[in-house]
């Protein structure tokens, strides 16, 4: 009898380790992708949008992303702000045939913790007040129609409760019904949190995979292997790698974490070859990612299925004609890829 107890407690442990294993991936067989249709998406901070705006990287770049100058409210509105016409014109100025999308962020924590969860827990409060409006979907298509959008993404990271990623799906379940095929729908995101539907993830078009803000136990920020891990836990999760889009900085942080953004085009000349800028003056050490780290991710998402590469963000490049350009580091990879393919 106790024999029969062993082996039918070994079944048992075997389905649920299976059941485990199973229950927790969700891995879907990828859309493959043609390195000549790689993307490389920009987002493009509107209050950069000025005199000193650089245009000469653009013909590296697929897929904008303006973000910055438009909101909404917890009753569903959308609010553009008074320099938003100003800023598009200018732009578009520029833009040959590349995707250009509005993201437009949604209400800000009005918390005073300081609890960061607690800050969180408000924020998802007020977001949800605008899902559930009733009034959002419509907004954003005037929006999109008025502007000839070719979509919307949308900043909102860190729903951390069921009821708040609950709230985030069904708008935009909804959003898609009311959209169509007329526009996309995309988002940013990060690998730590990674709870949408299955049908909210379907019907959502792009994902920004926000691979930086992340450092490893040395203190290097948004290294290579931090950006597998991330498109890793994406796939894991059920992710079409077609539809990722592996995002770098092209900004440095400190290697203690602190809360200091340091550009690239401003430091490039003075790293090492490990990336890294120490700022005497603040005795804090800053880590870049350099050409080469920028290509290897990129060849890495070029290898690997992935849809394409995100940067943060666009102006924080060096131009174009400069041999240090981290848009050059990803086009070399493409253009590389789409010679090795022949």
């Amino acid at each position: 009898m106790k024999k029969i107890i062993r082996v039918l407690a070994a079944v048992l442990c075997m389905v649920m380790v299976s059941v485990c294993f199973f229950g927790c991936s969700r891995e879907v067989e990828s859309t493959p992708v043609e390195p000549e249709n790689f993307r490389i998406t920009a987002y493009i901070v509107a209050d950069r949008i000025d005199d000193t705006f650089d245009p000469s990287n653009l013909d590296r770049v697929t897929d904008i992303i303006l973000i910055g100058n438009a909101d909404y409210d917890e009753q569903g509105n959308v609010v553009l702000s008074d320099t938003f016409e100003n800023e598009l014109g200018v732009l578009r100025q520029y833009i040959t045939d590349q995707n250009l999308y509005l993201n437009i962020l949604g209400p800000a924590t009005q918390s005073e913790s300081d609890d960061w969860n607690e800050q969180m827990y408000d924020l998802a409060d007020r977001n949800t007040a605008a899902f559930e409006s009733g009034n959002l979907e419509g907004a954003i298509k005037e929006v999109l129609d008025a502007y000839d959008f070719d979509g919307v993404f949308f900043d909102y990271e860190f729903p951390l409760r069921d009821k708040d990623w609950d709230a985030f799906d069904k708008f935009i379940i909804s959003l898609n019904e009311v959209l169509g095929d007329e526009y996309k729908i995309g988002m940013s995101m990060v690998g730590w949190n990674l709870k949408q539907s299955e049908e909210a993830m379907e019907v959502t078009d792009l994902f920004e995979v926000m691979s930086y803000d992340l450092w490893d136990d040395e203190g290097y920020h948004a290294t290579t292997d931090i950006a597998k891990n991330d498109i890793e836990l994406f796939v894991e999760a059920g992710y079409d790698k077609a539809k990722l889009d592996l995002g770098v900085p092209f900004y440095a942080r400190p290697t203690t974490e602190e809360a200091y953004w340091y550009d690239y085009k401003d430091y490039y000349d003075n790293l090492t070859e490990d990336g890294l800028y120490e700022d005497k003056e603040l005795g804090l050490t800053f880590s870049f990612n350099t050409y080469d780290v920028i290509k290897e991710k990129t060849q890495y998402a070029l290898e690997n299925g992935v849809g394409g590469m995100m940067v943060w963000h666009y102006s924080c490049d060096v131009p174009a004609d400069n041999e240090n350009s981290l848009f050059g580091a990803m086009d070399s990879a493409k253009q590389e890829a789409i010679a090795n393919k022949g």
